[in-house]
């Protein structure tokens, strides 16, 4: 059952995440200092994961996160067609996996998420896939197939922007995605979501790799991350002992001024 904070108990909260190095707000991080590799660039600021055909490439934190405790990972991207078949291909995903930060899988419809170092199916991410598949939703089992309905023709759209938050809680192991679409050929925007249940420690170990992979194959697009950020969420018992300490604290200063 989750812990009910007492009045106050939220600001004090935020005191201790301060006093941990946390932060009340997800911190943004700078795109340009994502480890690139494959068809991977920077372009005005934005990680330019695929521009060309046949292309598969991926952007990483140098450094682990870890699986034990929750996190909500925040990101917006831009697809944009070339005109090829009046479709644009193939997708992006961002993903967690436990290879390194210098690896990409295979292009095409498997955009980049699939095989990673050779891997197979070792990835969990969340899928954004155009060309004929339209599919928005997460994989736990490091393959694009399956994965839930855009509800449009991502494809045909040849322009789509939006954002999408990832959330992994890991006491239930349960990771959600929502997010919004925004289709600019049609002016309409479409809301997305989507819940699965995946333990990142027994998958991972104690930490892992977070990143984004793009693929390409006939057909391609400029796709691209235009914003990152990432919130670690210190778990509720955590919390608990801190705010007890502060309490403790503050009952020996009343004290000592009685």
């Amino acid at each position: 059952m989750p812990i009910q904070f007492a009045r106050g108990a939220i600001a004090a909260a935020v005191t201790i995440a301060a006093l941990c190095g946390g932060s009340a707000s997800a911190a943004a991080i700078d795109l340009s200092t994502l480890n690139r590799v494959g068809s991977a660039t920077m372009a005005g600021g934005d990680l330019q994961l695929t521009r060309n055909s046949g292309s598969a490439g991926a952007g990483w934190l140098a450094q682990t996160i870890s699986t034990t405790e929750s996190f909500s990972a925040t990101f917006s991207f831009s697809l944009l067609g070339n005109g090829f078949n009046g479709k644009m291909a193939d997708g992006i995903a961002l993903v967690f996996q436990n290879q390194g930060n210098n690896v990409v899988g295979n292009g095409g419809g498997d955009i980049g998420y699939w095989n990673l170092n050779g891997s197979g199916a070792g990835a969990v991410g969340s899928i954004i896939q155009s060309w004929d598949n339209n599919k928005v939703g997460l994989s736990t089992n490091g393959v694009v197939q399956g994965v839930k309905s855009a509800g449009f023709n991502l494809g045909a759209a040849n322009y789509v922007t939006g954002t999408e938050t990832v959330s992994y809680n890991a006491l239930t192991h349960e990771l959600t995605m929502s997010g919004t679409l925004l289709d600019h050929s049609t002016n309409l925007s479409y809301a997305v979501s989507d819940a699965a249940s995946v333990d990142l420690h027994a998958k991972y170990g104690g930490a892992m790799y977070v990143g984004f992979t793009g693929g390409t194959g006939g057909s391609y697009a400029d796709q691209r991350i235009t914003g990152f950020s990432v919130l670690a969420v210190p778990e509720p018992a955590t919390y608990a002992m801190l705010l007890g300490g502060l309490g403790l604290v503050g009952f020996a200063s009343r004290r000592k001024r009685r």
